[in-house]
């Protein structure tokens, strides 16, 4: 009798540590009403296992009973649930996460202490904060889960294309500003004789020689100099 009891208890504990570790799908989505939702980071530090939400906020990610989920974005303020039944029963649970008011990348005190996001150990603190584009790119490359279409159907359309070509744009606007800076404009208007009203059209139009991005990173002032002095011979011979 004794043995028998011992038994029942044993499998009841055993039904009971089952139903705790059951894993199941968690969908949900982020809402803000301040900022952009794609790319927030979701993970499970139960499982150390994590995704990151699509264009419109939308997660799914594998869970158990009283898991820990921690979301996260540099423009958001970190948030930490507790998996409980009520969250599981949501067809998509809603997560509404604060705005970041200050972000600070490391923090100096008293010319010794250097504090930076990793050395306190802050979640995702060594991950490259992505551009908007690239970050819908990621969306649009891995959808909402791994079962997602979406992958398939954003290539089909024509919408990956579209987010790269995006990329490319951002990044090649990002070295023209940057390659700007390097002269003021009296030194375009004087002595490369371009207008002041044309030096955007005219820093456009050298984007699109196959050199420029080299260009870009090549640190010797003449050689960046003499590129700028024949881009400008032809732009206005042509324009």
């Amino acid at each position: 009798m004794k043995y028998i009891c011992t038994l029942l208890l044993l499998l009841v504990a055993a039904q009971n540590t089952s139903a705790q570790t059951k894993i199941e799908t968690l969908k949900g989505r982020i809402v803000s009403n301040t900022q952009d939702v794609v790319g927030v980071y979701v993970l499970n530090k139960t499982t150390n296992k994590g995704t990151i939400t699509s264009k419109t906020g939308n997660f799914s990610i594998p869970v158990s009973l009283k898991d820990t989920i921690m979301f996260s974005a540099v423009q958001f303020k970190n948030k930490k649930i507790v998996v409980t039944q009520k969250i599981l029963d949501y067809k998509s649970f809603l997560v509404n996460l604060d705005e970041t008011l200050e972000e600070l990348n490391e923090v100096v005190l008293d010319n010794r202490t250097l504090i930076t996001a990793k050395s306190l150990g802050l979640p995702n603190a060594d991950v490259e904060v992505l551009p908007l584009a690239k970050r819908e790119l990621f969306a649009a490359n891995n959808g909402d889960n791994y079962l997602s279409l979406d992958p398939l159907l954003n290539f089909l359309s024509g919408r990956t294309k579209m987010l790269k070509d995006r990329i490319k744009r951002d990044d090649m606007y990002a070295r023209s500003k940057e390659l700007r800076t390097r002269f003021v404009d009296s030194i375009f208007s004087k002595n490369l004789k371009i207008p002041a009203s044309r030096i955007e059209e005219f820093m456009l139009y050298c984007e699109y020689d196959p050199r420029f991005k080299g260009i870009t990173e090549n640190k010797n002032e003449l050689v960046v100099w003499d590129f700028l002095r024949q881009k400008s011979e032809l732009f206005l011979k042509f324009k």
